[in-house]
């Protein structure tokens, strides 16, 4: 991946804007394509990240006749145009936008169909104790945290899509899953991860279908940002625009949006068209 030193400290001048982007390239940085241009002010700057969809298992099973899942982030939007040179001619994209800035411009170019909408939630600056009180009254002595991923909670985990391969890839580098047992089963289960940094993800949030209607999933996630509280970590939790169990249980708990990620598929090229 070409300017690697200089693309990432631009991220990061907006980590939680550029959690998406920054992510990827960390975990991917060997199969994604980059183009990043400059201004003509010392502050402009425009990049193009491409990132072949087999590379990702969500991607390959969501979106599988693109060939690109594509990013972009820049200053100056007139530099959008000599990123999108990068894009291989007949390339079918996907592209992910964190900014409907980034959509409206990229309008001009191509006709775009949203996809889905994801919505993610952090606390307000750190987690702290007054933040906690919005946890009082759960029974978090309920949960239990392990640090080993049991081959019994799989099934339970990979309930929201993920695969028992990411699963494991998490669990190796240090993930946590937060489990509340119901008569020797386990009825509700989430998990953290590192997303990127200090940020870590709260996810795979799910109770199985006859325990739920008891709170089951809200425990988990208080204890799980109560968790990342208590090392100083701050949270990411990342639902679906349409899930309005998931954006409640984020909102009871003091959670608050920060970023939309919409997902656009490619209908055609604006030129194409003309």
């Amino acid at each position: 991946m070409q300017h690697l030193d200089q693309i990432v400290p631009l991220l990061e001048r907006d980590t939680l804007t550029n959690i998406t982007l920054l992510k990827m390239i960390e975990a991917y940085e060997a199969a994604i394509i980059s183009k990043l241009i400059k201004g003509s002010e010392p502050t402009q700057w425009g990049l193009l990240l491409l990132l072949p969809v087999e590379a990702y298992p969500y991607d390959q099973q969501t979106y599988p006749d693109a060939d690109f899942i594509a990013f972009v982030a820049y200053t100056e939007q007139s530099l959008l145009p000599e990123l999108l040179k990068a894009v291989p001619a007949g390339a079918r994209l996907v592209f992910k936008l964190q900014k409907d800035e980034y959509r409206e411009q990229l309008a001009h170019y191509y006709e775009l169909e949203q996809a889905r909408a994801y919505i993610s939630y952090t606390s307000q600056n750190e987690l702290t104790s007054s933040n906690a009180q919005q946890h009082k009254g759960l029974r978090n002595e309920d949960v239990v945290k392990q640090e080993a991923l049991a081959e019994e909670l799989l099934p339970l985990l990979c309930s929201n899509g993920y695969t028992p391969e990411e699963l494991r890839g998490y669990f190796a580098v240090g993930a946590y899953a937060f489990v509340i047992y119901r008569e020797d089963e386990a009825a509700a289960g989430c998990f953290i991860f590192c997303n990127y940094n200090e940020i870590w993800e709260v996810a795979g949030v799910h109770t199985r279908e006859r325990w739920r209607g008891q709170g089951l999933a809200r425990q988990l996630v208080a204890a799980a940002l109560e968790h990342l509280r208590q090392g100083g970590l701050r949270p990411r939790y990342h639902v679906l625009e349409t899930n309005a169990a998931s954006i409640r249980l984020a909102e009871s708990l003091g959670l608050q949006p920060f970023m939309k990620l919409t997902h656009h598929t490619m209908q055609s090229s604006v030129a194409e068209e003309r």
